[in-house]
């Protein structure tokens, strides 16, 4: 997104974060939220492989430790939620 654009996907990303958090609270849980720049795509989720580089085109994690491919967005999503637990355990 570009300039105007950007603020406004920055906006209603932030709506739905309050949103989220509220509806959540209301149930009694708990948002973990994560950084920005915490690499969840380069990182192999089973043996810890971190990867300098990997362009958006790159489709598939080809992990050159374990030999394993996997769909790049299902390994970052289990990256986001074991660094969320991880950080939800230190924070009881």
């Amino acid at each position: 997104m570009k300039n105007h654009a950007q603020a406004l996907g920055d906006a209603a990303f932030g709506t739905f974060s309050r949103f989220l958090t509220t509806k959540v609270r209301a149930r009694r849980g708990k948002v973990q939220t994560l950084g920005r720049f915490y690499p969840s795509s380069k990182t192999r989720s089973r043996c810890g492989h971190r990867r300098a580089s990997l362009s958006l085109s790159e489709r598939v994690y080809q992990c050159p430790t374990c030999g394993v491919e996997i769909d790049r967005n299902l390994n970052a999503a289990i990256n986001l939620l074991n660094e969320a637990l991880r950080l939800s355990a230190l924070n009881l």
